[in-house]
């Protein structure tokens, strides 16, 4: 209610006064009338009362219940889940012991050969996945990884498996190729003794690591066998990039081939995609056995597992030949799947073998009698399709879809499709059909009808074409590893495969879209030309070399039979490119057309970039205008002694002069231009050479001499506090193979006579000290390695001659 005249006029004049005229008891009273009325008081619910009851009972049972109930049932379910999971761990180690004690095969083949002889199928293809604690950084973890690999290998090869791949997440195997390569050999004759199998070590692009097999393990001229496993066995290395990145890479080929067009999209198939896949990685493996203690992949290249076996053993720890031998065991006993493992054995080619090494495409056509279920309406084709996939009564065949259309003519033309069945229903007897058959045929909603499979050249893979054509002796050395420059397939075929060169050359370009042209080298690297050339025969497709590559993110195009170029390198050239940095100086001696230089520019290395032949100076220029990279790189065509001994003085002039190379700035976004616009990056050239790269592997160790002096009188660079080093020399060069330290002990000896310093090995960053990193195989008793050292200062710092 409103306030009254005197008590408005009282509160005013209080207010007026700043409040001297009334005390707070009076103003109290004052406002009192006109303030609400206080609350009434509360009584006390009946839930407050209850809880009350609760609080003040004896026990305490009702509160506990209430606030503590979900702890109790939590921890009996903990409790319970605790002693399960102990319990079947124990259960696991026991009999996991067992069974490593009861089948321990004492580094015996014969024991293992016996514990497999009873199997009723053992896989072709066995894959594996290992891991390595601590990344290998320690070492302990890489070096067992390693005997680990060893172990398994000679597993398989005691068996009788003659083809193992391991997955190791990383890829730090593929870095100790050699290494794992020499402890899988020592593990072999360790089991075998002198007649050891013989062996092939690769990874996916690069190069295979080959011990031939002792004359012991060669069979008898009465063909009686010398003993259990098998006689060759091929082990390959994976790594999660073998995986998605195959995949991208190879869809970034078929684009570019696509725009150029040297392919047609319709020509980019599944089954192209496969055979690529399976050609650049591997064949989809029989087996996959985990030693983990549950079923993790862990980037496993997808597309090689598709109908592979799984096996692991719960609760196991570590690599143990009781988890192999139950891998084993549980891929012989498994159900039929009509997978790749049975299917192989019924669907073969032809065997087509003649005095005359010819191929006739006709004589591999085939044609198989199986059955169909045919679908009544073409809505209940995928139902069908899907539950029956999941049942395995669907013929699982690669590159053959298993929905067709209708044999009878007249009823296809209408649109009708059947479901092709696995081989072992007979459309005759009902007593072979399975379950989900039956029940669609009661339905009448399937007919179950025989069916002809015709399958013809077109069908069969490579490796089937060459099976059927080439004698067997050869069926454990078919040719299949081969370089592919751009769109030609270069061969390097044995003598006893010369006769059946053109049918060789023939399926691989059938079988190989990308390839259009299959030469085969007559002559060794260099014999007859110092550029590193070579005589050849085209095999196959029209006699043009000119191709373009990609590599390293930068485009090649070149004429093969002109230049020198090695696909095998690439693994190389990125190691190498990647000690470089940015904004040093690198002296490329034998540039060849620039897979060290061109990649090396475009990361912003300053490279001096020299080789002597023309053509291959003529094609290092177009590839650096083609990439851009003109500012970075400079080509030379000089002799390389000659280049050696004035490219350091050429570097100090360039640098002195303020040379540099300007790079741009990036233009901002239209919305957001700036005031005052970025000004051009200016990257200096230094005054000294950071690397040298030597890649001429015949002859490089030949030109050290000319590093004596190569900075005399410069000596002030090298002094104060501008951290500046002498360079680094990387030298490609040839040397005998063997397990031993003999190789680069041989490599540091003939470096010491160039040098007239004595060379070891060791850390390259000592002086006097060299590290030796094993490239690649190049025959079967010589290999290339890259020795890297820091020039010595008492040859850099010498008289010049």
């Amino acid at each position: 209610m409103p306030f009254s005249k005197r008590d408005t006029q009282a509160y005013r004049r209080d207010e007026k006064y700043g409040g001297k005229l009334l005390t707070a008891e009076q103003r109290m009273e004052l406002l009192k009338p006109y303030l609400p009325p206080p609350p009434p008081p509360k009584s006390r619910s009946a839930a407050q009362a209850q809880r009350e009851r609760e609080e003040n009972s004896t026990f305490g049972v009702r509160r506990f219940l209430r606030k503590q109930f979900h702890l109790l049932v939590f921890t009996i379910i903990h409790a319970f889940f605790s002693l399960y999971i102990r319990t079947r761990h124990a259960y696991h180690a026991v009999a996991n012991r067992i069974y490593s004690v009861y089948h321990y095969h004492h580094r015996t083949p014969e024991l293992i050969q016996g514990d497999v002889r009873t199997l009723r199928r053992l896989p072709r293809h066995l894959s594996v996945i290992l891991q390595v604690e601590d990344d290998g950084r320690g070492g302990a973890g890489l070096e067992r990884l390693v005997n680990e690999a060893a172990d398994i290998a000679a597993w398989c090869a005691s068996a009788g498996i003659p083809q193992l791949s391991i997955y190791e997440k990383t890829g730090i195997l593929k870095g100790y190729l050699p290494e794992t390569h020499r402890a899988i050999s020592q593990k072999l004759a360790l089991y075998f003794g002198p007649g050891f199998p013989a062996l092939s070590l690769n990874a996916p692009h690069i190069p295979c690591i080959e011990t031939p097999s002792s004359p012991r393990t060669q069979s008898r001229p009465d063909g009686a066998d010398d003993g259990p496993g098998v006689k060759h066995i091929s082990v390959k290395l994976l790594s999660a990039e073998d995986g998605r990145d195959s995949i991208v890479d190879l869809t970034k080929t078929l684009a570019e081939m696509a725009q150029r067009s040297k392919i047609t999209p319709g020509d980019i198939s599944i089954d192209l995609v496969d055979a690529e896949l399976s050609e650049s990685v591997m064949d989809e493996p029989d087996l996959l056995i985990l030693f983990a203690p549950y079923v993790e992949l862990a980037g496993y290249p997808p597309w090689q597992i598709r109908l592979t076996e799984i096996f692991h053993v719960q609760d196991n720890q570590g690599v143990g030949y009781q988890v192999f031998y139950r891998g084993l065991c549980s891929f012989a006993q498994a159900q039929m799947r009509m997978g790749r493992w049975d299917m192989s054995s019924i669907f073969r080619p032809p065997v087509v073998r003649s005095g005359a090494a010819a191929l006739n495409r006709a004589l591999f056509s085939k044609k198989y009698d199986i059955a169909a279920a045919t679908v009544q309406d073409a809505r209940l084709i995928s139902k069908y399709r899907t539950s029956m996939e999941k049942s395995k009564e669907l013929l699982r065949l690669e590159r053959i879809s298993s929905i067709a259309a209708h044999p009878d003519k007249d009823l296809a033309k209408q649109g009708r499709k059947c479901l092709l069945l696995n081989p072992g229903v007979n459309a005759e007897a009902p007593e072979t059909w399975g379950p989900l058959l039956k029940e669609g045929v009661q339905k009448q909603e399937l007919g179950v009808i025989p069916y002809e499979l015709k399958l013809d050249y077109d069908y069969w893979s490579y490796h089937d074409i060459m099976s059927s054509i080439l004698p067997e002796e050869f069926h454990d050395d078919i040719p299949a590893g081969f370089n592919t420059v751009g769109h030609v397939a270069h061969l390097n075929l044995r003598d006893h495969f010369l006769p059946y060169k053109k049918v060789v050359a023939e399926v691989l370009l059938d079988k190989n879209s990308i390839i259009k042209t299959v030469i085969n080298k007559t002559d060794n690297v260099g014999t007859e030309s110092q550029f590193r050339t070579f005589q050849y025969e085209c095999l196959a497709g029209p006699d043009d070399l000119n191709v373009s590559i990609t590599e390293g993110g930068c485009v090649f195009e070149f004429d093969y039979a002109k230049v020198y170029w090695n696909s095998r390198l690439e693994t190389e050239h990125r190691r190498v490119i990647s000690l470089f940095q940015p904004g040093e100086v690198v002296c490329d001696v034998m540039a060849g057309i620039g897979p060290f230089a061109v990649p090396a520019g475009k990361k912003g290395v300053f490279v001096w970039a020299n080789d002597m032949n023309p053509e291959s100076h003529a094609c290092l220029e177009h590839a650096i205008k083609k990439n851009k990279v003109g500012q970075f790189v400079r080509p030379f065509c000089e002799d390389g002694r000659t280049f050696i001994k004035k490219a350091a003085d050429d570097v100090l002039r360039a640098s002195q002069k303020g040379e540099c190379a300007v790079i741009p700035a990036k233009r901002p976004p239209r919305n957001q231009i700036p005031a005052v616009m970025p000004e051009p990056t200016h990257i200096p050239i230094p005054p000294t050479i950071a690397h040298f790269v030597m890649n001429l592997p015949a002859s490089a160790i030949e030109f050290l001499g000319c590093y004596k002096g190569l900075y005399a009188g410069h000596e002030n660079l090298f002094e104060g506090g501008g951290g500046r080093k002498l360079p680094m020399v990387h030298v490609h060069c040839f040397s005998v193979k063997a397990d031993d330290d003999s190789p680069l002990l041989d490599i540091c000896q003939r470096m010491t006579d160039q040098l007239g310093f004595q060379m070891k090995p060791g850390d390259p960053e000592v002086e006097g000290e060299v590290a030796i990193h094993d490239v690649r195989d190049v025959a079967p008793s010589k290999r290339m390695f890259c020795a890297s050292f820091r020039l010595p200062r008492q040859v850099a710092f010498a008289p010049r001659s």
